[in-house]
């Protein structure tokens, strides 16, 4: 151990260095298959797999009847600095990148100033739902949807 490293390891012993907070966990309370039933036939999905290695993978679509209108794919995982960050892909398009700034046992929320819209999204759990929400950095703009898990068919 060199110089540097001997004295932060004396000076974290002794109390003289705050810890550096951890890392927020992925969100793996989102794991699973979730759908959105809407007004006039609109049907939403969002399918997430479990925390493996990091990263969770999810594809979500929505559509009208038996037509299928949006499709997205979907990561989560952490960049090369350690951040957790949401990758999202609508209709296959290049990827788009939101880092977290907040994170829980029950919500996440990631953002990107610089993305035209959405800069936000959130999920989050209540009452054995999962709630959505995409909308610009302050809020404005939203589109929220309203997810139950169902079994995996």
């Amino acid at each position: 151990m060199g110089l540097a490293g001997w004295i932060i390891a004396m000076a974290l012993q002794a109390g003289a260095l705050p810890s550096l907070p951890a890392p927020p966990s992925l969100p793996c309370w989102i794991e699973g298959r979730w759908v959105s039933e809407e007004a006039e036939g609109k049907w939403t999905e969002e399918n997430w797999t479990g925390c493996r290695a990091q990263t969770m993978l999810g594809t979500g679509r929505g559509g009208r009847a038996d037509a299928v209108t949006s499709y997205e794919f979907m990561r989560i995982a952490r960049n090369e600095n350690g951040d957790l960050m949401f990758y999202g892909s609508p209709f296959g398009n290049p990827a788009a990148a939101f880092r977290a700034v907040k994170a829980g046992p029950a919500e996440v929320v990631f953002v990107n100033p610089n993305h035209t819209y959405p800069q936000r999204i959130r999920y989050w759990m209540e009452d054995g739902m999962l709630l959505a929400e995409a909308s610009m950095i302050d809020g404005s703009k939203p589109q929220a949807w309203r997810y139950k898990r169902v079994a995996v068919k």
